[in-house]
């Protein structure tokens, strides 16, 4: 008789409490297997050949167990090392240009704006909505007709009634059409220079100004 088939009968700890799950340990199979040598009938011994069998079953158990703890520690000791390597090419980019996705910019409430984006193939139209910190569309810019690829779009700062928008938060979104009118993948891109970097447990964000960038989201590096 296999140990997993004991009675809970042979178990010591069970008079006091219940087991309360079907999950052997290392700890449960060898407390198992020496109680069922202290109660196994002395005219009528286990014999030699299902002892060996159950001792098996236990250096099969301990392996595992060794070989999952040693998978946990190595996964652990693989995360920190990332997260090294991560903080340490991070830190490198403070004072370069870096092209990442995203909508947002600044606007200063002086300057042209300068937006990028990405054609997932050519257009025959292109749109480019600015909106304003609270959501509200403030200005539509036609672009024409662009091919594929990188492509920039430039706004002036003025609403649809051509006057100047005050500074502050700004986003866009790109609107792109193929001759049939059927809609392009459009991926809006932001740029700027990194003056900081933050970490926190959310992850690693570059700061460009006010405007922060999640590090995964970062697509180049310019200059």
């Amino acid at each position: 008789m296999l140990i997993p088939e004991l009675s809970n009968s042979l178990d010591p700890r069970s008079a006091a409490s219940p087991v309360s799950n079907d999950t052997l340990d290392r700890d449960d199979f060898l407390l198992l297997l020496v109680t069922q040598l202290s109660n196994q009938d002395p005219l009528n011994p286990m014999d030699g050949q299902q002892f060996a069998a159950q001792l098996a079953q236990f250096s099969s158990l301990e392996q595992l167990i060794n070989i999952n703890d040693g998978m946990a520690t190595n996964a652990q000791l693989n995360g920190l090392l990332a997260q090294s390597i991560n903080s340490g090419v991070a830190a490198g980019l403070i004072g370069k240009e870096v092209e990442a996705v995203g909508d947002t910019f600044t606007f200063n409430g002086e300057e042209s704006q300068t937006m990028h984006y990405e054609l997932e193939h050519a257009a025959a139209a292109v749109s480019i909505d600015v909106f304003d910190e609270a959501g509200r569309k403030v200005r539509t810019i036609d672009a024409g007709p662009q091919g594929k690829g990188e492509r920039s779009g430039a706004w002036d700062g003025k609403d649809e009634a051509g006057e100047t928008v005050p500074a502050g938060k700004y986003t866009f979104k790109v609107n792109a059409t193929d001759s049939t009118g059927a809609s392009i993948t459009a991926t809006q891109l932001m740029r700027g220079t990194v003056d900081r970097v933050s970490f926190s447990q959310g992850g690693i964000l570059l700061w460009i100004g006010d405007e922060s960038i999640v590090m995964g989201n970062v697509r180049s590096v310019i200059g």
